[in-house]
């Protein structure tokens, strides 16, 4: 939390949307997102892919991957699996 109250003080505007379809990868969750931020320094604008573990209907966890190869590897996954699991 204090991490997500510190981007809140630094930037004036973020958006964070989601730049693919969710992966089912049973507990766990795949995907890819764009973050979008403007504020006291420069732009800034990337992609991370986040694995979100799921219990009972509620997020127990998350990860962030900067290569989404590696969060698809994470979870058991290839490209091609991911690709033929979309929901």
């Amino acid at each position: 939390m204090r991490q997500f109250e510190q981007l809140r003080e630094t930037f004036d505007a973020t958006s964070v949307r989601p730049i693919s379809d969710f992966i089912d990868a049973g507990d766990r969750v795949v995907v890819r997102l764009a973050y979008h931020a403007e504020g006291h320094g420069p732009e800034m604008n990337y992609e991370v892919t986040q694995v979100i573990t799921v219990r009972n209907g509620k997020i127990v966890y998350r990860e962030y991957f900067l290569e989404h190869a590696e969060a698809l590897e994470a979870v058991g996954l290839s490209e091609q699996d991911a690709h033929n699991a979309d929901l």
